[in-house]
């Protein structure tokens, strides 16, 4: 039988003596702790704030869109909206809650709409 090996940050083991989480989502943020496997938060919560700028990206496309097409009409009650709703997008990622979380799962929980609701 093949063994599975595992390297985080450089350093390999054998998968089969190890816990490893069954959720990969923050695997970039995997450490080794004993013969455990366990995500570091302080990392995990960076991860997830990459992630939802990647997931806010085509909303600030539209936003811009839609504030061009008021500009042209002149429609400044529009524009201030816009202009509100992309500065929600710009705080997400430096909400609390991000930073509170204590779980992978928690934080997974986070999602760009739990943010923005």
């Amino acid at each position: 039988m093949a063994q599975t090996y595992i390297n985080i940050n450089g350093e390999t083991r054998d998968v089969s003596s190890l816990t490893v989480p069954q959720d990969r989502t923050f695997r970039g943020a995997w450490q080794f702790d004993g013969d455990v496997v366990e995500v570091d938060m302080a990392t995990a919560r960076d991860i997830h704030r990459e992630n939802l700028r990647a997931e806010r990206a085509p909303r600030f496309e539209n936003l811009d869109a839609d504030w061009f097409r008021a500009a042209e009409t002149n429609d400044t009650d529009a524009q201030a909206a816009i202009a509100a709703q992309k500065q929600a997008l710009r705080d997400v990622t430096s909400d609390a809650r991000i930073d509170a979380a204590a779980t992978p799962d928690e934080l997974k929980a986070l999602t760009l709409d739990a943010l923005m609701g």
